[in-house]
Parts: structure tokens; sequence; C-alpha cells
């Protein structure tokens, strides 16, 4: 009885805080070359997952609402001198309203970012 008591207030606690439930949205490639300072803003209801990043240049910088998130130094990838995220790197997950910005050593350096969308789902 104690059991099943236990489990049913887990259970009752468990909704009470959650947040959510994500589902899958859309596939997202999201690119700028040259000088282009595109920024891109994570829509109401919908949280993006950071899956891969890349660009031709030896570093980029990435950008979170306007504020220097980190310097981004990937890997070495082929011989036209391409960088990128590699996949032994964890994801990077952005809430609903979260500005994406980047700039590079190469300002005409053409960057990507490989991006899951999910809904959020109450």
């Amino acid at each position: 009885m104690k059991t099943i008591l236990f489990v049913a207030t887990f259970m009752c606690l468990n909704f009470c805080f959650a947040q959510g439930n994500l589902q899958f949205n859309q596939v997202l490639l999201l690119s700028a070359s040259a000088s282009n300072p595109t920024q891109w803003t994570v829509p109401a209801g919908k949280t993006w997952k950071i899956e891969s990043m890349g660009c031709y240049a030896s570093y980029m910088f990435v950008y979170f609402n306007n504020s220097s998130a980190f310097e981004y130094v990937g890997h070495y990838a082929n011989t036209t001198g391409a960088y990128y995220r590699g996949s032994d790197a964890g994801a990077i997950w952005l809430p609903a309203g979260t500005i994406l910005g980047h700039s590079s050593s190469n300002s005409s350096a053409y960057r990507w970012f490989s991006i899951l969308e999910f809904n959020i789902v109450p």
C-alpha cells in the first residue's frame, strides 16, 4: 500500500512540475556568407537544439542575445579549409526568444548551423 501511495504521489508531483513535452517540428540549416550579419530568433513556443556548426575560417564567435557566448574553434575537416563542430561535442539547447548571432575571423567566410526545431506541447 505504501508503495502504491508513493508512486501515486511521485506521479502527481511529476505532472505538477512538467514544463511541457517536445515534439519534433523540422530540421533547419541556417547559413550566412560574406559579411552578412544575419541573426536568427527562436520562435515562441519552440526550442532549438544546435547539433552542429561550422565555418570556412579558423574560428567563429557565437552570440546569444547579443552577448558573446563562446569562441568556436572547430576541427579541420578537409583541404578546402572548412572547420566544423565535432560530433563529440554536446548539443546546445536554446529556449524561445533567444537570438543566435555569429561573426568569424574571416568576414567573408561561409558560416552554418544545423538545428533541430521542436514544438513545446503543454
